[in-house]
């Protein structure tokens, strides 16, 4: 019997070296990215600058599929995609429509999360395994057949960081000209400061943006609240999120998400006014989203953005969306 592969997720050089294999002209590889990527067709016969036979030589060997979709729930701003994968797992996937300019796909690297954040529903469970760069590609092409995207993020299931190659091959994807052609400013990776993966970002030819999750200014709550064991210190990642800067030249955004009573006292944002400083990071504060079981309330978001403003601290407050369908930030879970 002859396995079939997934032509989605592969990157136009790999496209190159599979045509080929199949003794088919290397130059006809970008059509193909274009179908894929662009047109996000999954019918090999609309390849007109293939031959006939080049064409059924590919459909005996080789196919475009996205992933099943299991549920699609619609709220007032935002949608939620529940997709089931080949092995029966369930990832899901936020559309969120701001505006006519702005509308973001939350993109999830992996299923589950191995860090276990104690305010995320992700978090609460578990860790099953990385996405394929065919996984992570599909979910922004569900809502792109029907939608203008804007930007994409990855701030969904998982941490992209532990799963590097797929996430950022994905985006490298999305980013191509022969693509959806998304700016690199467009795309944002979020990560609680895996050092590996920071320094690895700053060595890819393309400037993608990145969002540091820091949860707490003070070590010890943080390690409370994120328990990953190798989570590094506040001082290695500021380290290597400015040596990131440095090479990128490109800002850093620094996540807040504000919990009362927990990381929202007087003391808590003057120590986070003091590490935005050492970066000369945009704060994007966040609202708290609760999750059944979790113990958290939100946080008073007005009065910290105006203490950092009077701070003359760069702050943003990010809209809150998707509550009424359990999408927004923290809330997907399966």
């Amino acid at each position: 019997m002859i396995s079939m592969k997934n032509l989605l997720g592969l990157s136009l050089q790999e496209l190159e070296e599979l045509l080929k294999s199949h003794t088919i002209k290397p130059v006809k590889a970008k059509e193909l990215f274009k179908l894929i990527n662009k047109k996000l067709s999954t019918d090999l016969d609309e390849l007109t600058s293939f031959k006939q036979f080049e064409r059924e030589l590919l459909k005996k060997k080789h196919f475009i599929s996205t992933l099943a979709l299991k549920n699609l729930q619609k709220g007032q701003h935002t949608q939620k995609a529940a997709f089931k994968l080949n092995d029966g797992q369930i990832i899901e996937t936020a559309f969120i429509d701001q505006n006519k300019e702005r509308k973001t796909i939350c993109l999830s690297s992996q299923v589950g999360c191995p860090i276990g954040c104690k305010f995320c529903a992700t978090g609460q469970m578990g860790f099953k395994r990385n996405l394929t760069s065919t996984e992570i590609i599909s979910q922004a092409y569900f809502f792109a057949q029907t939608e203008i995207i804007s930007n994409i993020v990855f701030m969904g299931m998982g941490e992209p960081f532990l799963n590097f190659d797929n996430t950022v091959k994905a985006a490298k994807i999305l980013n191509s000209p022969s693509g959806q052609n998304l700016a690199t400013r467009k795309i944002v990776f979020s990560t609680i400061g895996i050092i590996s993966g920071i320094e690895k970002l700053a060595k890819v030819k393309e400037p993608f943006r990145l969002a540091w999750s820091l949860v707490s200014p003070f070590e010890e709550n943080r390690r409370k609240l994120i328990p990953y064991q190798k989570l590094p210190s506040i001082k290695e990642t500021i380290a290597a999120l400015a040596n990131y800067q440095k090479k990128i030249r490109r800002r850093v955004t620094i996540s807040y998400v504000l919990l009362k009573g927990i990381n929202d006292t007087k003391k808590d944002i003057e120590e986070l006014i003091k590490i935005s400083r050492q970066l000369d990071a945009l704060v994007n504060l966040i609202a708290y989203n609760p999750s059944p079981g979790l113990p958290f309330e939100e946080g008073n978001i007005t009065a910290t953005k105006e203490l950092l403003q009077k701070e003359k601290i760069l702050v943003t407050i990010r809209k809150s969306l998707g509550q009424d369908i359990s999408a927004a930030c923290g809330q997907l879970s399966t």
